[in-house]
């Protein structure tokens, strides 16, 4: 080696001319950064395409740009379901626009300090503020910092969903860019001023301030300013009539961003924080806040269902309910705009019958009305008072039953599982202790109607044969059969607090704390019966369109609740209410095939006592049935306990005004006079006129079965029972289709004993009908002892047994404050 380059150190060049290795590697290195950088800049680049190819079409998707749309809000309309516009509905209160150029200095300092300070500074983007939110989303975790400005705000409220996506954010900027291409600032912040929302349906600040203060904008002080403008982030949470103190730190950290903003003085901020805020709130009830009126009051009660059925729509689950009908939706609804006037006008009108209850302020009236076939809401009334509809909706409450339950809990469940027919024997005692109560029933009137039709018993809704049916269904059928059937129709027992809960025969009878049902609930199981088993969940609208011309659909549930013939084999026993001899036999329905059932709830004895309530004395009135064309429901009740019964149905005179108010609305609306439900292959008829299961054991019998024979106990304890004044009803030897015997009579080999004919079957009718006018009730003269005296005559003359029917439900507790009476009206 040279001896230069030994004393140097360093190393010769090699010997055929090749760089020496460390700068080799020194030039492989900037080699492989290059090709890096080259990489990232060409991964950039592909990015920044797709990005804006993506973004183009994004933005292409965007909603048509409106200029209507961004100057006011556009209320939603109501069509029926002849697609006739019947009504618009205004969110709120009537909307106060104000002018920018006329707004106070202080209202826009308030709102741009603590929405968008750098406004009139930035484009429709605020980069800076952008950049700023990402790193503290990422440093204090995503969503701790909004970055959107009035102009995106504007945008995202007019044109856009609540969706949180990359597809609706990059249409939010396109859309500000557009907005701020043709409008200036003071247009944008007007608009965003004029269309925020502040909780209760209200829209704009202007409208807000006269909303809450009862002032203009330039009457409002300093912190009542900071309030409205801080109010828009969470109104609902924010609001006063909500949460007054939230409301109060809403309006201080307000008053703070102000402050900090140079936007007030440290005078003004001090003053302002130990300003009362609620000093000048002005008062509003539960019914006022939530108060949406529409043009026309009588839909009032349908379109408070239109508005809970909207929000369970995936397309409007996010959305405020405000929000989504200021958004210029139509709505397409199942409403018969000409039968929902006429129910809800004849629920108003006070004067409709002579009956001095029926025009007592604190009478109500709740009644649905379905489709029967599909279940569509055809119309509705939750009341009197629309205003009062808002919060209580009454056929959107619950409520005992009564005896309306007994096709549910009893019959049907022995037709569906055991395959009764309807001459099934059931025998009735004068007093009956269930099985596992130490209480003794009775039936309405007191007596044992010896052995009794399945038909009879539901037909004259004898307490102790629907329980003893009831009973043996857990023993043959299963502990929950009862229970299942009934839930199958939709009437659900499970609570939340407990899936499951243990029926009794208080639930049989429609009373306690589990058989609470609405009248809509009501109506859809009835329905049930009507349309051959199939369940179907009411429904109030086919479908919305939105502002942008999209089909949004509204789709019920519907469901196989029970064989077809246990649907109908109920249906044609409950026809037998407006026969001769049923529960409502002196209400003719000429011209129409009708199914129903009636109901009454009455008072616990501690109520009795408190109140000074007469004998008899119901709390509330029921009757539900169905043609193959409508179901209606209707609840008659009162709205609070007064003394010596003037809040309560006492007498047959008073049990009979909604049985002739359901009489009058179903005939007047009823178009299929005359069509009757068709009869199932399943079923098949036996022994004369009885029904029974095509294949059945039953069917092939000679004689109908009896069931629940005397255990001949002699109960310890006894249940206070209330007689209930109703229609006299003659239970003779011979009935329309099967006969009611005593137990000592063996049943024959037709029915129990022989069918009446025609004749004699027409007379009873006609007799019937002409112990009450078919008209109105007001017309009525004749006393109910003149009609017991009349049909026991005539019953006696053809060898007839008088019995005098009431009905009386004994619950297991007298004591409660509200006890359910079964009834023969």
């Amino acid at each position: 080696m040279d001896q230069n380059f030994k004393r140097s150190g360093k190393k010769p060049p090699a010997k055929n001319g090749t760089p020496a290795k460390k700068k080799g590697a020194r030039r492989s290195k900037a080699s492989l950064v290059k090709r890096i950088v080259l990489w990232l800049v060409l991964v950039g680049l592909v990015m920044l395409v797709a990005g804006s190819f993506l973004f183009a079409y994004y933005a292409s998707r965007a909603p048509a740009f409106s200029e209507e749309k961004l100057q006011d809000p556009i209320p939603a309309k109501i069509y029926d379901r002849n697609d006739e516009l019947v009504t618009t509905l205004y969110q709120g209160q009537e909307r106060l626009l104000l002018d920018i150029e006329e707004t106070p200095a202080h209202v826009t300092d308030a709102v741009l300090s603590v929405e968008d300070n750098r406004f009139y500074e930035h484009g429709a983007i605020d980069f800076v503020r952008l950049g700023a939110a990402v790193l503290n989303n990422v440093t204090d975790g995503f969503g701790s910092q909004g970055a959107s400005t009035i102009t995106q705000q504007v945008v995202k409220r007019v044109f856009l969903t609540a969706e949180k996506s990359l597809e609706r954010k990059a249409q939010e900027a396109y859309l500000a860019y557009r907005l701020e291409q043709e409008y200036s600032k003071d247009d944008i912040l007007e608009m965003y001023l004029n269309k925020i929302y502040y909780s209760d349906g209200i829209y704009g600040i202007r409208t807000a301030a006269d909303y809450y203060f009862g002032k203009d904008l330039s009457e409002l002080n300093l912190k009542e300013t900071a309030y409205l403008a801080g109010l828009p982030q969470l109104p609902n949470r924010y609001n006063l009539y909500v949460d007054q103190e939230l409301g109060t730190d809403r309006a201080n950290t307000v008053l703070s961003l102000m402050l900090h903003h140079g936007r007030i003085t440290e005078a003004e901020y001090n003053e302002a924080i130990n300003t009362d805020l609620t000093a000048n709130l002005i008062p509003r009830t539960e019914a006022e806040r939530a108060s949406s009126e529409p043009e026309n009051p009588e839909y009032a009660s349908y379109i408070n269902v239109v508005k809970q059925e909207l929000q369970t729509n995936d397309r409007f689950r996010n959305m405020e309910l405000a929000e989504a009908l200021a958004s210029g939706i139509s709505i397409y609804t199942n409403m018969d705009s000409n039968v929902q006037r006429q129910l809800q006008t004849m629920v108003n009108n006070k004067d409709y019958y002579y009956n001095p209850k029926f025009q007592d302020d604190n009478f109500n009236m709740a009644s649905t009305i379905l489709d029967t076939e599909t279940g569509n809401l055809v119309a509705i009334s939750g009341g009197r008072d629309y205003r009062e509809v808002v919060m209580h909706n009454q056929a959107l409450v619950e409520k005992n039953v009564g005896s309306t339950m007994k096709p549910f809990l009893a019959y049907g469940p022995a037709i569906e599982h055991m395959q009764w027919r309807t001459d099934h024997m059931i025998e009735d005692e004068e007093g009956y202790q269930p099985i596992g109560h130490g209480n003794t029933i009775y039936n309405y009137d007191m007596q044992d109607h010896g052995t009794v039709t399945m038909r009879d018993a539901l037909r004259q809704s004898l307490n102790i044969p629907a329980i003893k049916t009831f009973e043996t269904v857990q023993e043959e059928a299963g502990e929950d059969a009862p229970e299942n059937f009934a839930e199958s129709a939709g009437l659900d027992y499970s609570t939340e607090e407990e899936e499951d809960v243990e029926l009794t025969f208080n639930d049989v009878l429609g009373g306690g704390d589990n058989s609470r049902f609405t009248p809509l609930q009501m109506a859809e199981a009835y329905a049930t019966l009507g349309n051959g088993g199939t369940y179907n969940t009411a429904q109030s609208i086919r479908h919305v369109v939105t502002d942008e011309g999209e089909t949004v659909e509204f789709e019920n549930e519907s469901e196989k609740a029970m064989e077809d013939y246990t649907a109908y084999m109920l249906t044609d026993m409950l026809k037998g209410t407006f026969e001769p001899y049923g529960s409502a036999d002196y209400i003719p329905m000429n011209g129409l095939n009708i199914a129903a059932k009636t109901g009454t709830t009455s008072y616990g004895s501690e109520l009795m006592e408190q109140y000074n309530l007469p004998e008899g004395s119901a709390k509330d009135a029921w009757i539900v049935g169905y043609t193959p064309e409508y179901t209606m429901s209707l609840w008659t009740g009162f709205m609070e306990n007064r003394e010596n019964g003037e809040s309560s149905f006492v007498g047959a005179d008073e049990h009979i005004t909604p049985q002739w108010f359901f009489r009058d609305v179903m005939q007047s609306i009823s178009t299929y006079n005359g069509q009757d439900f068709d009869r199932p292959d399943s079923v098949v008829q036996v022994g004369g006129n009885a029904l029974a299961v095509e294949g059945s054991e039953e069917a092939r019998s000679n004689d109908p079965v009896t069931t629940g024979e005397s255990r001949n106990t002699q109960p310890e304890e006894q249940v206070e029972v209330t007689e209930e004044p109703e229609q006299v009803i003659i239970e003779p030897e011979e009935t329309d289709e099967e006969t009611t015997e005593q137990a000592t009579v063996e049943p024959t080999e037709e029915e129990t004993t022989e069918q009446p004919t025609e004749e004699e079957t027409e007379e009873a009718t006609e007799e019937a009908a002409e112990e009450v006018t078919t008209q109105e009730p007001a017309t009525e003269e004749a006393t109910e002892e003149e009609t017991t005296e009349q049909v026991t005559e005539e019953a006696t003359a053809e060898g007839g047994m008088e019995e005098t029917v009431e009905e009386s439900e004994p619950v297991e507790e007298p004591t409660e404050e509200e006890t359910t009476e079964d009834d023969a009206a």
